[in-house]
């Protein structure tokens, strides 16, 4: 097994193999389409809406009325976080048709990468091309995207831009011994004297941004962090584009060529 199991607050909790993360198709980036003296958004920002986000199966919880200590599929869990937040920023907060269960992101993992539930040989994390493209060409419990940006990681304007444009992102952190015992809300950032030994890797969505740094979501809870944090610990910064999530949120997008980026997510 490839991936790392690691004891935490919250159980044990797998974690992706160093580089695991990392998608080795880079999408389109995103400072080709944006005007940078037009990345207008909010300085506070929250899609932390009442949302049960759910383990779905990253740590502790139970499938088929099966206990278990979980899988690595936290990129299957960020990809269906990710619906839940355009359908509660886009729909009203209808969320009864995105209720989504363990089992459903068990079964997900299963037909992303072949694992089958208590073989732990074929638990090997997903890797994030294959998450994608099965996105986009197949689609997640009816859901599709267009494609993907990519998104410099060092750019906080535009990824808080992002964050506010396309209702989250896509955030893939290198994971420091200190950061798994970390109460449920509580903050990732650094502190003096903290064991930074990386014990693996890990995808989350984010969801939010303000004063006191970046808002993200997995395992069932939200975490804070500090720019400090993202550039000593990310690894990668995506976003989905979703037309229809686009059209049904009235937004207007100040600054971004979205005609340009959907034909050239079309033409990739």
């Amino acid at each position: 097994m490839l991936k790392t199991v690691l004891h935490a607050v919250h159980g044990n909790l797998p974690l992706l193999p160093v580089g695991g993360t990392r998608s080795k198709k880079i999408g389109l980036p995103l400072s080709n389409y944006v005007t940078p003296s037009q990345l207008l958004f909010p300085p506070v920002y929250a899609l932390e809406r009442p949302i049960n986000w759910g383990m779905l199966g990253n740590g502790p919880d139970t499938y088929k009325g099966q206990p278990f200590q979980g899988v690595g599929n936290c990129y299957e869990c960020y990809a269906l976080h990710q619906i839940k937040e355009w359908y509660a920023v886009a729909h009203a907060g209808d969320m009864a048709s995105v209720d989504f269960t363990t089992d459903q992101a068990v079964d997900l993992y299963s037909a992303i990468t072949g694992y089958q539930f208590g073989n732990d040989a074929t638990d090997n994390g997903t890797d994030p091309d294959s998450l994608f493209n099965y996105w986009q060409n197949k689609g997640i419990y009816g859901h599709k995207i267009r494609g993907k940006v990519t998104i410099d990681i060092g750019n906080l304007d535009l990824i808080k831009w992002a964050i506010f444009t396309f209702s989250g992102a896509n955030f893939n952190l290198s994971v420091p011994n200190y950061l798994m015992q970390v109460q449920n809300g509580g903050s990732w950032s650094l502190t003096s004297g903290a064991d930074t030994t990386i014990e693996g890797e890990h995808a989350t969505g984010l969801v939010g941004y303000g004063r006191a740094g970046l808002r993200t979501n997995c395992w069932n809870t939200t975490y804070t962090f500090n720019p400090d944090f993202l550039a000593q610990f990310g690894v990668q910064v995506n976003a989905v584009v979703s037309e229809d999530m686009i059209k049904a949120s009235g937004k207007s997008i100040s600054g971004l060529d979205l005609d340009g980026l959907l034909a050239d997510l079309a033409a990739v």
